[in-house]
């Protein structure tokens, strides 16, 4: 099933591992920390890898840990109750 992860607001319930973008041909991974806020900034990819924006940031991370590890946000609505 395709899921629409483009704008996306996820905050994780547990440390993530995530890879560095690609910068003069290195790539390292990282650990973003429990209780932080990303947002899905690309589709996934084939091989199931999202692009998401953490401390304006972008970094590779796979869809099914940022989706398994973390909790989506609602949407902000400018809408009254």
């Amino acid at each position: 099933m395709f899921v629409m992860l483009i704008g996306k607001r996820f905050r994780l319930n547990e440390g993530t591992l995530a890879v560095t973008q690609p910068s003069q041909g290195h790539r390292a991974t990282v650990t973003i920390p429990s209780g932080e806020i990303l947002k899905a900034v690309s589709a996934p990819s084939r091989d199931g890898l999202v692009d998401v924006l953490w401390n304006s940031r972008v970094f590779d991370m796979f869809q099914v840990d940022l989706e398994s590890r973390g909790e989506e946000l609602p949407e902000a609505s400018g809408a009254h109750s």
